[in-house]
């Protein structure tokens, strides 16, 4: 691996683009001669057009580089907090920004718009910023289909449930909390 794409793994890069690659080694055409290279011995792997992940990065980690200033969230970071048995269809992260779908290794990447009032309750783990379990919770009861109540009934028991309501924003989410704290409690 060369000096740039070594750095770019130390600094906790899960992937990187074409450009900045480029940018970094200061030569166009051989540049992308390089990233091939690095392809053809199983160093990188192209995972959509002019974006490039290391072979052992996570998915998760991808979807982050990919679709900055964004954090992983809803059913995605519940699974990830080990929260719900039930693993996600898709990677789900909120941005501020205009969504647009896509796919990485094979996973749908689902982006949530959410308010820039909102962006927060997130920290740093191994490369991703991701959602506090009760952010998360308190994400998939502002957006119902992101999330199966399957997974909220699973995981209502292990969460603070007032620092949920602190973070819940409208009178749905609190509705729906009600219910799900309801039929866990009935099971």
């Amino acid at each position: 691996m060369d000096n740039i794409l070594t750095s770019l793994k130390k600094s906790g890069r899960h992937a990187f683009s074409t450009k900045e690659y480029t940018a970094l080694l200061g030569k166009k055409g051989y540049a992308r001669l390089v990233l091939h290279r690095q392809k053809g011995k199983g160093e990188i792997v192209l995972v959509r057009n002019g974006w490039w992940a290391f072979a052992d990065s996570i998915p998760e980690g991808v979807a982050c580089e990919i679709s900055k200033p964004c954090y992983v969230s809803f059913h995605s970071a519940l699974f990830l907090h080990k929260m719900t048995t039930q693993t996600p269809r898709n990677i789900q992260v909120a941005v501020t920004r205009k969504t647009k779908p896509y796919v990485i290794f094979g996973m749908k990447v689902k982006e949530f718009k959410i308010t820039k009032k909102r962006f927060n309750g997130f920290y740093a783990k191994e490369g991703i910023l991701l959602a506090s379990p009760e952010k998360a919770f308190a994400d998939c009861l502002s957006f119902p289909r992101s999330c199966p109540e399957m997974v909220l009934f699973e995981a209502v028991g292990k969460i603070d449930i007032e620092l949920v309501k602190s973070l819940i924003s409208s009178k749905a989410a609190g509705k729906r909390l009600k219910r799900v704290i309801r039929n866990a409690e009935q099971k």
